[in-house]
């Protein structure tokens, strides 16, 4: 069944020039990995593609070779088409001149006249013959890469590569593989099979950072024997193991691990929902000197430390009665459910993020969560 899949994949990489490669919106480790990857790949293939990903910390992943190449929103829109039928009077000049209200486009023949018929009216197409989405359970992950340009996205292919359960299939080509532990474990598999000998450092470093960080350092419990061949693979097509160790699990601000410590002194648990859960409010920050750039980091250690549990929750109270919050979810849950309870909205395909109400505090924000997942209880699990 895969196999008839990269076969479409492959076809139609090979026919497209300009190709879109489209990141969940604040996506991890395994979406920049696997789109830095391919991006390069295609770049090999000599074609045009670019990388978008809006509302993204790049910072932790700076080691990654080409990670500069990625943008947080697309600079291409449609273009509106005049069309001028020449064959009854030739072009021998075009000008413009703006107004408050409009511009005035002029028209002058080299002789005769030209005719209100020989003119006809309408959009460009797309900038991009085809789209692929990495890591990215529905369309709605894109964020505002999607929600500003849905035309784009209706009238341009789509493949969908993606290893989440809640993949919607919303491609014309979807390649999700529930058994992969990471979407740049697919990838890896996809460009051995299309043109292995493409595999350079550079690609191969990216596709082991996704991995790793998918599996926290082969920690998870999902890890499975694949992954591990398809990252020895790697390593020995040169990918910098050890930068990737130091960037991402060795390298960490002493404000942000100030701030888990604080975390981790206020874990609770709430068995009969599976849930385990922490929260900081100002003056940790204020002690701490903590950012609320770093709760997400913050997010990460409690989802690496805490593997296994059914809803990890975190909320932080990075001003006085301004609370964020980030939640992870196992696979076995319906995530969008609990997403749509919270009124928040899922990063990717396990993690969410939820903000309490202007002028809300901490603690009456906590028992708000507590009792709406209460209430979904019997309703999110797949």
């Amino acid at each position: 069944m895969n196999g008839d899949i990269e076969q479409q994949i492959f076809e139609s990489i090979n026919k497209a020039n300009r190709v879109l490669i489209a990141l969940p919106q604040n996506g991890g480790g395994d979406a920049l990995g696997a789109g830095l990857a391919l991006f390069d790949f295609l770049k090999k293939l000599d074609k045009q593609p670019e990388v978008v990903c809006s509302g993204n910390d790049l910072a932790p992943f700076r080691f990654l070779p080409k990670v500069g190449e990625i943008k947080k929103e697309l600079d291409s829109f449609q273009s509106f088409v005049v069309s001028l039928k020449t064959a009854n009077a030739q072009l021998d000049e075009l000008s413009y001149e703006v107004k408050p209200d409009r511009v005035d486009i002029f028209l002058k023949p080299k002789s005769g006249k030209f005719a209100a018929d020989d003119l006809t009216f309408g959009s460009a197409k797309f900038p991009y013959d085809l789209i692929i989405t990495l890591d990215c359970p529905s369309l709605e992950h894109l964020g505002n890469i999607y929600e500003k340009n849905t035309d784009l996205f209706f009238e341009t292919p789509i493949i969908n590569i993606d290893h989440h359960p809640a993949n919607e299939h919303y491609g014309q080509i979807n390649l999700v593989d529930l058994t992969a532990t990471s979407t740049s474990e697919i990838l890896t598999v996809l460009i051995e099979n299309f043109e292995e000998g493409l595999i350079d450092e550079g690609i191969a470093t990216a596709l082991l950072t996704g991995i790793i960080v998918e599996t926290n350092s082969f920690q998870h419990a999902k890890t499975t024997p694949k992954a591990f061949l398809k990252a020895s693979a790697l390593v020995s097509r040169g990918a910098r193991q050890q930068d990737i160790i130091k960037e991402l699990y060795k390298t960490k601000n002493i404000s942000m691990l100030k701030l888990w410590g604080r975390a981790l002194a206020r874990l609770r648990e709430v068995p009969e929902m599976g849930l385990t859960y922490s929260l900081v409010n100002h003056n940790d920050f204020v002690k701490s000197g903590a950012t609320e750039q770093e709760v997400f980091g913050v997010m990460k250690e409690l989802v690496g430390s805490l593997s296994g549990r059914k809803i990890i929750l975190f909320l932080a109270e990075t001003l006085p009665s301004q609370v964020v919050g980030y939640f992870h979810l196992h696979p076995s849950l319906k995530a969008q459910v609990v997403a749509s309870a919270l009124g928040g909205q899922m990063l990717n395909g396990s993690l969410g993020t939820v903000r309490a109400p202007v002028g809300t505090e901490l603690l009456p924000f906590e028992q708000d969560v507590l009792n709406k997942l209460q209430k979904i209880r019997d309703q999110i699990v797949v």
